[in-house]
């Protein structure tokens, strides 16, 4: 599928300790991962077909980006961590997917995204070859994620692309009068640890990344 993902989170932990860095116009190689918000079954009576449509964010909050609806099937996995981690593969390129939960739990902080009305609960996962849909924001997928999965070398060789790198935005934030989080977007020629934003004003959450796969058929 040659389109432009837009708004792949990279978080700022992944340049500061993993050495992550991209610049615009050259290459990057990496897996992706989407936060799942929403999931259902592709019913026989619908087109079973993968697809990848995209609804714009904005750049107010990290929960505030761009949101995939993607079809596939599921993936032939084994968890060795994840209880409702999985591959979703969309015309030969795998996904890590990991589902957000129905609401926040007794006495743990509330986050912004959580399942969404009508979606299949968390668990369980599809079986494998089970046509799927989901809704979700897409990000890079760490090691610690995609280590949790058997076989690890043959997802990973379904899930690492070449991808031409076609914007960088790194993502600021500080908080402002009343406690509240403002939100800066800038964009950027290249991700490096220098460029990260760790003072009394503003703090850098991450970036996003606009990548274009590689073809190399």
């Amino acid at each position: 599928m040659n389109m432009l993902w837009r708004d792949v989170f990279v978080p700022d932990h992944v340049v500061a300790s993993d050495g992550f860095t991209a610049e615009v116009g050259g290459t990057v190689e990496m897996p992706l991962s989407l936060f799942c918000r929403f999931r259902t079954r592709v019913s026989n009576d619908d087109d079973r077909r993968p697809s990848v449509t995209s609804t714009p964010g904005d750049y107010l909050h990290t929960d505030d980006l761009s949101v995939y609806d993607l079809v596939g099937q599921a993936a032939a996995m084994k968890s060795t961590l994840w209880d409702t981690g999985w591959m979703l593969d969309v015309n030969g390129l795998g996904i890590y997917v990991f589902e957000a939960d129905a609401g926040p739990s007794p006495g743990l902080p509330t986050f912004r995204v959580y399942r969404e009305p009508g979606s299949d609960p968390a668990a369980p996962i599809p079986e494998p070859g089970t046509w799927t849909r989901v809704r979700g924001q897409l990000s890079v997928a760490e090691p610690y994620e995609t280590e949790a999965f058997e076989s690890q070398a043959d997802l990973l060789r379904r899930a690492v692309r070449t991808w031409h790198v076609r914007r960088v935005i790194r993502l600021d934030s500080k908080l402002g009068k009343g406690h509240l989080k403002q939100v800066r977007a800038q964009d950027v020629a290249v991700i490096q640890y220098p460029d990260l934003r760790y003072d009394d004003a503003w703090t850098t959450d991450g970036y996003l990344l606009d990548l274009e796969r590689v073809d190399r058929e």
